[in-house]
């Protein structure tokens, strides 16, 4: 590297850091604060490689999945927005500490200090650094660097409304403090809207040069490459149409099947190979520890393989074990199931009879994972979509692109497995029979050609489930939407009846902060909900 490129990159990684620490000292009473955005830039600053968006830009990056630059405190924080809420609600990992005498998420008491985080992240780190990339690329006429920021969003804020329904977002910048709420219908529409924009800005980007980047040193996914973000954006509205394929969503004549066909027929198109995921490469500039390695093979030693996951895996002798877990000290592939009453002693330390997780320090955060792409299709195509292809084909290539992502042999002897020797197993948890059960699964891996559709969604949300681990926010969603796969119950139930143990949680209960600072708005947030605001009431799309 010569000298100037050094000192470039040393007062990038500065500017950087004073970044990071100007959003992480925000709070969501200082929207308006961010709205005239009083830290500007200077000239020389800005003639820098695009340096003040690019900074924003990593700082959404860097908050989708949270990491950060203190692995524990972004490990914990990580823990609690994805790891104690979908990867526990989705069957992926279960937890071996206690916390709050056992009363908490996982054992359905939907207390304040939890449900506050994802929607401090999202609204202090992710929306304003989003806006003031939005104002600068605006100043600087770079709308597609607004439109690649724009998409990052979408990314990040679906996850939001997915886990507590309507939020304070269209008029998100608009100078006002106390943001009104809007209805998760509305938020989908306006995701659409921004999605559409975006990949129509994005392509033209591209087409005009097809070599040329945008944000390419600040840009950890993909390296500033315009035509993997178009990929990943059509993609990302494919997941969003699927999600609300149960509603009679019709906005401007645009239904679900339309959106979805939309975002296959576009030129560039969705993701079709391994190159095609989106992950947070580590580099010199993004330095962090997986937060998965630190909840459960680093400091914290709390998350192990779930009891759901080891009843599919060990069941269908699931070749992608070996990627997702270590082997517990028996030399078995064991979970642990969650809310049931833990003693400490016997399910923690590392003699512990269940499989760890298998992250190393250095592994990438996936984001998004091309196979999950061929299973939105499939189910698609069940539907009669033009999905471009069958059910039984894209299905099949989903498995097919998993096996090759995990890096996994086997994968055409999978598809063919169709008795009752290969299907989801018994679980038998080897310190306490009484947290044991049967099976609740028993769908087969080979695909069905003369069964209800019914039986083929299930092996379709089966195999994604399987598939996108682990991000379990979105495998949460899927359970939800579609109740697939079958998910092992709770024991303990400590939501005082507001969530029904068999449905299972549905939701995340608005922020105690918002009942604070933002009281004039939730009021009419419980209205947009239809429902108590508790962990059992159904999303919008939350219908079938």
């Amino acid at each position: 590297m010569n000298k100037n490129k050094k000192i470039h990159r040393i007062l990038r990684q500065a500017f950087l850091l004073s970044v990071s620490a100007l959003i992480a000292t925000g709070c969501t009473g200082k929207f308006d604060d961010w709205n005239t955005n009083p830290h500007e830039a200077t000239g020389e600053q800005m003639g820098m490689d695009n340096l003040l968006t690019g900074a924003y830009f990593v700082q959404m990056q860097k908050n989708n999945f949270v990491v950060e630059q203190l692995p524990a405190i972004g490990a914990e924080t990580y823990q609690i927005i994805q790891n104690l809420t979908g990867d526990s609600f989705s069957g992926y990992t279960g937890a071996t500490e206690i916390w709050f005498g056992n009363s908490n998420f996982l054992t359905y008491n939907m207390f304040v200090d939890w449900r506050d985080v994802a929607f401090r992240i999202a609204f202090v780190n992710v929306m304003p650094a989003w806006k003031a990339i939005v104002e600068k690329a605006d100043e600087l006429q770079q709308p597609h660097v607004a439109a690649l920021a724009t998409v990052v969003k979408v990314a990040a804020m679906h996850r939001i409304t997915d886990m507590y329904g309507p939020l304070p977002y269209i008029n998100f910048g608009n100078g006002e403090i106390q943001n009104p709420y809007d209805g998760q219908k509305e938020i989908y529409a306006k995701f659409f809207e921004e999605l559409d924009n975006a990949i129509k800005e994005l392509t033209d980007f591209h087409d005009k040069d097809n070599g040329a980047t945008i944000l390419a040193n600040y840009d950890f996914i993909y390296g500033g490459n315009v035509k993997q973000w178009v990929k990943f954006a059509n993609t990302l509205k494919l997941r969003l149409a699927m999600r609300i394929r149960y509603t009679d969503y019709n906005v401007n004549g645009k239904t679900p099947q339309l959106l979805a066909e939309e975002a296959i027929a576009h030129p560039i198109g969705v993701m079709t190979t391994i190159q095609d995921v989106a992950r947070l490469i580590h580099s010199e500039d993004m330095s962090y520890r997986h937060p998965l390695y630190v909840i459960s093979e680093g400091e914290f030693d709390d998350a192990h393989m779930g009891a759901t996951m080891d009843s599919y895996l060990n069941g269908y002798k699931d070749p992608r074990r070996s990627s997702y877990f270590r082997m517990a000290p028996t030399g078995k592939y064991t979970g642990v199931r969650t809310g049931i009453t833990m003693d400490v002693a016997k399910y923690s330390g590392k003699e512990a009879p269940f499989s760890k997780l298998n992250f190393s320090a250095n592994s990438d955060l996936v984001w998004m994972n091309p196979a999950e792409a061929y299973f939105l299709r499939a189910e698609g195509a069940l539907l009669g979509w033009n999905m471009n292809g069958v059910a039984k084909d894209l299905y099949e290539q989903g498995i097919r692109t998993s096996f090759e992502f995990t890096g996994v042999s086997g994968v055409d002897a999978y598809l063919l497995q169709d008795d009752v020797a290969t299907v989801p197993a018994d679980y038998v948890d080897p310190q306490n029979s009484s947290n044991s059960m049967p099976a609740l699964g028993k769908i087969t891996v080979k695909w069905k050609d003369d069964v209800d559709k019914e039986v083929n969604l299930e092996q379709i949300i089966t195999q994604k489930w399987i598939a996108i681990f682990p991000d379990g926010q979105e495998a949460w969603s899927e359970f939800r939407r579609t109740g697939y796969p079958k998910i092992f119950p709770v024991a303990i139930d400590n939501s005082g009846g507001t969530i029904d143990k068999d449905l299972q949680v549905r939701r995340i209960p608005f922020p105690s902060t918002e009942y604070r600072d933002n009281a004039a708005n939730i009021s009419q947030a419980k209205v947009l909900l239809g429902g108590d605001d508790d962990g059992g009431t159904r999303l919008w799309w939350d219908k079938k």
